[in-house]
């Protein structure tokens, strides 16, 4: 074999042995944890997409989804490639409380999590909240994928929640070193 083709064997070697350590130290990291993770519940709406390409899954809007601000102008410039963090707390009922929003989240207190949130604006209050400023922004738990024999089940429990207005929840488990997963999708 030439040199030419032993270094590239070498790089191929290496570049799959990448590909493959990413998701499996992650896998272990979730599956195998430091410390014990935190959970955290949302409440969601969610509403069931056709989409025969991706299979069964619902799409959820995660609650609480704005935080007040005293910020009389948007802090956060808004671009696509910004990333910008939602701080979270447990509440004492278990539900998540997002304390503030932040770019950097090197300054997170105890008790405190940190996850990326996407389209992230400033908006004022209007009617009852006139005089409030508040940024919205939406939580990164978009879709939740569901078994092919659980997804009737979980489809006629969301009509008749959608009729009614109500809401499910989602369950989190927050880990110290920034990850997190959802474990449950039930309803109250």
């Amino acid at each position: 074999m030439k040199l030419n083709k032993k270094f590239l064997l070498l790089c191929y070697t290496l570049t799959l042995c990448a590909i493959v350590w990413y998701p499996a130290n992650t896998v272990k990291r979730i599956e195998f944890p430091a410390e014990k993770p935190v959970e955290m519940k949302f409440r969601v709406r969610l509403y069931d997409p056709y989409d025969p390409m991706r299979g069964r899954y619902v799409r959820l809007q995660a609650f609480p989804d704005r935080v007040e601000t005293s910020d009389k102008t948007s802090r956060f410039p808004w671009r696509s490639k910004e990333k910008i963090f939602a701080v979270l707390q447990r509440g004492k009922d278990g539900f998540a409380q997002v304390l503030r929003l932040e770019e950097n989240i090197e300054n997170l207190k105890k008790g405190e999590f940190a996850v990326r949130v996407s389209s992230c604006w400033y908006q004022r209050g209007y009617g009852r909240e006139k005089g409030k400023n508040f940024y919205t922004f939406s939580l990164p738990f978009k879709q939740y994928f569901v078994n092919e024999f659980k997804a009737p089940l979980l489809e006629e429990e969301l009509r008749k929640r959608s009729a009614k207005n109500k809401n499910m929840i989602l369950t989190v488990c927050f880990f110290k070193d920034g990850l997190y997963a959802v474990s449950s999708l039930t309803y109250p």
